[in-house]
């Protein structure tokens, strides 16, 4: 049987704690065009993380969680459409790995699982994944990773 694990993601930043949420809602099936049945819920919280790159750092932790877990076929949906095509389009191509920001840190990364697909996933459909961020951001003991702090200082947006 071949699963494949979909991963919804999304990001909340808390200004007053300088705190990022990030939520991800994990499904499981082996039919083709399904997300299949919810089979974890994971929130968490980042200090020092910069507040543009929180989408950025969920997708980052859906790969890290899908590696740990031993998930080789995996799909991530996210409300942020214009970091999903850049992701899409530069997996596809096979470029990017070489970029000293987020999005190279997530392509060096995706580019060791099996299969990795990135899409779209409308505001008004990803709920459960922004309601895990933002009790991610509310987090008392936030997480501190110097790797996921200093790309996501050099991370800006660009083609």
């Amino acid at each position: 049987m071949n699963l494949k694990q979909t991963f919804i993601v999304d990001a909340s930043f808390e200004f007053s704690t300088k705190t990022t949420g990030i939520g991800l809602a994990v499904h499981e099936t082996d039919k083709p065009r399904r997300n299949g049945i919810l089979i974890d819920q994971i929130s968490e919280g980042y200090s020092g993380v910069s507040s543009g790159c929180g989408e950025m750092l969920a997708i980052y932790r859906a790969l890290e969680i899908s590696i740990e877990r031993g998930y080789e076929h995996i799909i991530i949906k996210t409300d942020y459409n214009y970091l999903k095509k850049i992701l899409k389009k530069n997996h596809e191509l096979q470029t990017g790995k070489d970029r000293d920001d987020f999005i190279g840190f997530i392509l060096r990364l995706s580019s060791t699982l099996k299969s990795v697909s990135f899409k779209y996933k409308s505001k008004r459909k990803n709920q459960m994944a922004h309601k895990l961020a933002r009790v991610g951001r509310e987090d008392s003991n936030p997480i501190l990773r110097c790797d996921l702090i200093e790309n996501s200082n050099s991370s800006l947006i660009k083609n």
